[in-house]
């Protein structure tokens, strides 16, 4: 096959059409990187990341050279010769790795003209989605939202709740699961607001009282512990990892949590996502991936690990992406119908994205 001849990578920032709010952090726009890798034979590779006020596009042009002159076949190697170059600054690396892998697998999947769920060995062919609710929106807006997203087949529906105002958060919950019908979950989203059991209680214990189908986020990733302990003394489960960067973080946190958070553009690339994956499928843990549900999606037709596939639908405003994607997710009752088309499911518009473009770098010939 064909070997890499250049990794382009774009630094783009889409504005919000209203501003937003996550807990304390005032939300004006979202930054993206997007990748693309450029075979000898004129095929391509894509890749898309939030950027989430790190250096993405540095990282990314730093472990390029390690992919450049290698074919997609050869992405392990790639992928290790990568690791193995800068030990210390592994941690930091992978995110830039993860984006190449998830590239390499798309350029493959082109060249093979197969689907990424064909090359893994397709399970199912639709996926549940669930929606991304809250943001700071009023109990009214969230409870029409909730509403609206039950009337469509949604079954699942997760809320971004303060965190930090427990009697708000109260009030919240309530009215959302007066809101919805009996057949219809939510889970919560506390965005890393908690710093002890004793803060963590009161608002898991109301929305256990409340059903809820999990409690994302309770703490930091690395504060696995408190996960543990938190779950030891809860029964709804809890959802954690969609900040770690590989296998050995999620066999910790396998240990701790019951639902885990996989991001293939954080933890190793499609690569990395399977390992995990199968960490799960072996450990009996339901995976729930954070965003990018079309690329997601392609993992979940082939794992029946995964639960469903996240997705902040273009009316909430928070996550724009849909204006770099040249191709849209396909919804139907609630469903992501699997696409079909050869590679990752991700196809951006390299033209249009530069648009949004703050910088572009590019390494190789």
């Amino acid at each position: 096959m064909p070997a890499v001849t250049a990794v382009e990578a774009m630094h783009c920032r889409i504005p919000f059409p209203s501003p937003l709010q996550l807990g304390k952090v005032h939300m004006t726009h979202r930054d993206y990187v997007l990748v693309r890798i450029r075979l000898a034979d004129g095929g391509v590779g894509h890749a898309v990341g939030f950027e989430r006020g790190m250096p993405l596009l540095d990282l990314v042009t730093r472990v390029a050279p390690f992919y450049v002159g290698r074919s997609p076949e050869m992405r392990a190697a790639a992928r290790q010769a990568a690791e193995a170059a800068t030990p210390p600054a592994r941690a930091v690396l992978m995110r830039g790795i993860s984006l190449l892998d998830i590239a390499m697998w798309d350029a493959l999947g082109r060249a093979r003209e197969l689907p990424l769920w064909a090359l893994l060995g397709g399970a199912r062919m639709r996926v549940p989605v669930m929606p991304v609710i809250g943001y700071g929106a009023s109990i009214e807006a969230v409870t029409g939202q909730c509403a609206d997203l039950a009337g469509r087949g949604f079954r699942t529906i997760k809320i971004m709740i303060n965190g930090t105002d427990t009697a708000a958060d109260r009030a919240l919950l309530e009215a959302v699961r007066g809101a919805m019908p009996d057949d219809v979950a939510f889970g919560i989203d506390a965005h890393w607001s908690w710093k002890t059991i004793e803060d963590a209680l009161p608002t898991c214990l109301l929305a256990q009282d409340l059903g809820a189908a999990f409690i994302e986020d309770p703490f930091l990733p690395q504060q696995w512990r408190n996960v543990g302990d938190l779950q030891a003394q809860i029964g709804v489960p809890i959802a954690v990892g969609e900040d770690v960067i590989d296998r050995y973080g999620f066999r910790d946190l396998a240990e701790s949590a019951r639902i885990l958070r996989i991001d293939a553009s954080v933890s190793g690339g499609l690569t990395g996502a399977v390992e995990a994956l199968h960490l799960a499928t072996i450990m009996d843990r339901e995976v729930i991936p954070h965003v990018f549900p079309t690329l997601h999606g392609q993992l979940a037709a082939a794992f029946p690990a995964i639960r469903c596939v996240e997705m902040i639908l273009p009316e909430v405003g928070a996550d724009p992406i849909d204006r770099l994607l040249s191709e849209e997710a396909r919804i139907e009752d609630g469903d992501l119908l699997i696409s079909q088309a050869p590679g990752a499911a991700i196809a951006f518009d390299w033209d249009r994205a530069a648009g949004f473009a703050l910088r572009t770098e590019r390494v190789g010939s």
